[in-house]
């Protein structure tokens, strides 16, 4: 896909809360060579992939000059404005190296705070006890949701954790209680072992240089993943999801859940995965919980559930967790 200035600028709007990737966003826009960097890149969205792939070769201590200007790598980064230069420089010497990683490496899950959306709806299910699948797992950080700890100001819930998960409510207090979560499935084109450094430090390279607080949650939810038993199932959930509800206990509920992956999907696609669920409710109870952003003028996340008898939507919240408003 062709990226044009346009287009670039476009997603910038995504870089809040970074004003290093704001400017770089502009420098790109500006810079024909940087573009067409940009546009060998085959996976999607290419900006989050060479962005990625630029922190990630600093990570590995790349360019100390460009490195001095991420809040990630120093303690006292440089200006911002003298990053340019040196950005484009060092895209321009490790092209191939940068189109390589994102042409091999995708875009994958990164926040486990969304689980502070995800948890109220696994708890308007009707059963306490269930297998919890989670479409587009990245490391598996949404299948440990009964494993945070939660703050929603002032109600807190779950088990002493090294993982405190904190969200503004905004609307009707989330109604919590005690769950069972059986086996735990993650599907993934790509999925991340927990425990395998290398995969850990693709997911940490993804993140903005300046999200100190969400590095330190990427880490400690890593690191408490590591010590489940997770079952990842690599391929086309399209292709794994039919087969991974077929191989559950007779009858035994499931809950199915998806944040930020059917925005990757076709209409086809989503109306094929709905139809996989459907089929599997002749067998078993299912919930479907999703937390998704496919109208993209909207710049939160709608919350939606279905048990069977339709899909309501059930609230809205920030893309990465940080405020939640239950309706």
């Amino acid at each position: 896909m062709t990226t044009t200035p346009g287009a670039m600028r476009a997603w910038g709007k995504h870089t809040h809360g970074s004003p290093l990737y704001a400017h770089l966003v502009e420098v790109i826009a500006d810079d024909a060579e940087l573009l067409r960097v940009m546009t060998r890149v085959e996976h999607l969205p290419q900006a989050n992939l060479v962005f990625g792939a630029v922190h990630l070769l600093l990570m590995r201590g790349e360019s100390p000059e460009l490195a001095a200007h991420y809040p990630s790598l120093t303690e006292h980064p440089l200006p911002i404005e003298g990053a340019g230069p040196l950005f484009r420089r060092f895209v321009l010497q490790h092209e191939d190296e940068i189109v390589e990683i994102g042409n091999t490496r995708y875009t994958q899950t990164n926040e486990c705070r969304r689980c502070v959306a995800l948890l109220p709806m696994v708890m308007m299910a009707r059963f306490d006890t269930f297998h919890l699948i989670d479409v587009g797992t990245s490391a598996g950080l949404n299948l440990g949701l009964d494993r945070y700890h939660y703050v929603y100001d002032g109600l807190q819930w779950g088990p002493s954790s090294p993982l405190v998960l904190e969200a503004e409510s905004r609307g009707v207090p989330p109604e919590l209680r005690e769950v069972e979560v059986l086996r735990r499935i993650g599907l993934d084109l790509n999925p991340i072992d927990p425990s395998d450094g290398d995969a850990r430090q693709w997911l940490d390279a993804l993140i903005w240089p300046e999200h100190v607080e969400r590095r330190a949650r990427l880490r400690a939810a890593l690191d408490l993943m590591a010590t489940l038993d997770l079952q990842l199932v690599a391929g086309d959930a399209l292709e794994t999801l039919p087969v991974a509800l077929a191989g559950l206990p007779s009858a035994e509920p499931a809950v199915v859940v998806n944040s930020f992956t059917l925005i990757q999907f076709s209409a086809e696609q989503r109306d094929r995965l709905e139809a996989i669920i459907v089929a599997a409710r002749a067998d078993r109870p299912v919930l479907r919980v999703s937390m998704e952003a496919i109208d993209k003028t909207e710049d939160w996340a709608r919350l939606m559930v279905d048990d069977g008898s339709g899909a309501r939507t059930v609230g809205r919240a920030h893309p990465h967790g940080e405020w939640i408003e239950l309706f």
